[in-house]
């Protein structure tokens, strides 16, 4: 019930943050790939929960009702993202933090939280 709407309002958030990305380091004086390469990792990484949301199928009950915690976490990973002038204070949080919970929530649903099919 929760996760279809978790899953596209997480969806489009990492879409915004990845066009906001790629604009901003979008320079004909600097090689583009690389950077592009980090923003697509990035993107990757941030829309697996949203797959999983989107396209496993039915959840247990349980599992349905922490579906809101990836658009939250992602948000306010983001969010730290774009508040903080520091390269340290935002990147740290995101990389100890963020990134984590996304694959770790990502291979429960993927894993435990689908509802038999038998």
């Amino acid at each position: 019930m929760l996760a279809r709407p978790a899953g596209y309002v997480g969806a489009t958030i990492a879409a915004l943050w990845a066009a906001r990305q790629v604009s901003r380091l979008y320079s004909l004086t600097e090689p583009f790939g690389p950077e592009f390469l980090n923003v697509a990792r990035n993107l990757g990484i941030f829309i697996l929960p949203a797959f999983v949301l989107l396209l496993a199928g039915p959840f247990r009950m349980w599992f349905d009702r922490f579906a809101p915690l990836y658009p939250l976490v992602l948000g306010a990973g983001v969010l730290n993202i774009h508040l903080q002038d520091d390269a340290l204070a935002a990147g740290l949080p995101l990389i100890v933090l963020v990134y984590p919970f996304l694959v770790i929530f990502s291979l429960a649903y993927l894993l435990r939280g689908r509802v038999s099919q038998a």
